[in-house]
């Protein structure tokens, strides 16, 4: 399979670009640093930037397939997703390329119910201009004629690849933590498999929250916090004691 990824140089895309090539894929992959990425017969990077139509055009030429693991960084305008992501699909309207994955988050949609209390008060709050843009984005897929996947993870983790994980569309279970080469193999599933037409799986595990994974969501949005300069108001000193013991 020839697949377009948008996103290839966050820690989803750097695992799936991985995993796909070792299944015999191929990547046409988007990046603003080339450098980053992975080099081989397998995968041909294109340099730019997904706000620019033109070289996202150019990376959907010639697949089947296009993954969208768009995330945002300081540098990026608040609706670098939905924006980006409009580009992409306009430009699989134009080539004639039908199959969409796209990445978002736990907390969208149906699955609000499943995160837990203080994810629900980070995402009307400190995450909202985040969230908002990720639905936007998820509104665009949903209204597209694209044959889309939306797949909503728990909490990311930088842990190994297990294959124990849980998947369904309004499915009784919570957002608890999931590794990124996990979710990673989900999506090439996803993709291999064609499941999931038109809807929006969540996928997560059953491991147990410990304090751990709570220190690394807290500090998560205190650095979404210092991006978006909200601490302005905070002395320096204060913020550098945010860490880690």
């Amino acid at each position: 399979m020839r697949l377009a990824l948008f996103g290839a140089t966050g820690g989803t895309g750097r695992r799936l670009t991985a995993q796909a090539i070792a299944a015999g894929h191929e990547i046409r992959a988007l990046a603003r640093s080339p450098a980053k990425l992975p080099t081989g017969d397998r995968i041909t990077t294109i340099e730019g930037n997904v706000l620019d139509p033109e070289p996202v055009a150019r990376t959907i030429e010639e697949t089947d397939a296009v993954v969208c693991l768009l995330g945002r960084t300081p540098n990026n305008p608040r609706d670098v997703l939905s924006r980006g992501t409009g580009h992409v699909i306009g430009a699989m309207d134009e080539r004639a390329v039908d199959r969409l994955v796209v990445l978002t988050s736990m907390g969208l949609g149906s699955s609000v119910r499943t995160v837990p209390w203080y994810v629900r008060i980070a995402n009307v709050t400190v995450l909202q201009g985040l969230m908002a843009d990720k639905a936007r984005q998820e509104e665009l897929v949903m209204q597209s004629d694209l044959d889309w996947t939306i797949v909503r993870p728990g909490g990311l983790t930088d842990g190994p690849r297990t294959g124990e994980y849980i998947h369904a569309v309004d499915v009784d279970a919570r957002a608890r933590p999931i590794s990124r080469a996990d979710v990673a193999e989900f999506l090439l599933q996803v993709l291999e498999r064609d499941s999931y037409i038109r809807g929006a799986p969540i996928v997560t595990t059953q491991q147990d929250v410990d304090v751990g994974f709570l220190w690394d969501q807290t500090t998560a949005i205190v650095r979404r916090l210092c991006r978006s300069r909200q601490l302005s108001t905070i002395r320096p000193d204060i913020v550098q004691r945010i860490r880690r013991p």
